[in-house]
């Protein structure tokens, strides 16, 4: 016959052992949300260097449960110069099947900035720039961070019209 203190240590590593398979089933399920911009603008200057932008985006929630965040980090590149950057923990529930709009606030890193047009004036600016959007999405403890990357080119020149 087993001692109690065998059986009871048999109980707790078995018991373990059904949480974390648990959430490793609950975790492989969901599909990563979805980022896009959709909008950037300047917002009052607070004086001296620091020039804050509020950027709009659009998460779109693919699974068939509501996500909650704890927080999200994010960093703006254009021509692959990290030009913008900022964290927020107040984010709202990404609801399950929809798309939700989040409003975040940046700042932009002056030196990058710096180096962003030193390179425009070598290179000379083009009919477009690519951007790259990168996002640490933080969920509750159950669930891993998830990193979420959009890239794309912003025309400058409109076409012409027929």
């Amino acid at each position: 016959m087993p001692s109690p203190r065998g059986f009871f240590s048999v109980m707790i590593l078995s018991l373990v052992l059904l949480v974390l398979g648990g959430c490793a089933s609950f975790q492989a399920g969901l599909e990563k949300p979805t980022v896009k911009v959709t909008g950037l603008r300047l917002l009052p200057s607070q004086g001296g260097l620091n020039q804050r932008i509020g950027v709009d985006l659009a998460i779109l929630n693919p699974n068939d449960r509501d996500l909650s965040l704890r927080g999200i980090s994010y960093t703006i590149g254009i021509e692959n110069f990290s030009v913008l950057s900022g964290v927020t923990d107040n984010v709202p529930v990404l609801k399950g099947y929809q798309e939700t709009p989040v409003s975040l606030e940046v700042s932009a890193n002056m030196l990058q900035v710096v180096r962003l047009i030193e390179y425009f004036s070598r290179a000379g600016v083009k009919d477009s720039v690519n951007y790259n959007f990168d996002a640490k999405l933080d969920f509750s403890a159950l669930l891993p961070s998830m990193r979420v990357k959009e890239s794309g080119s912003i025309p400058l020149v409109q076409g012409a019209q027929p």
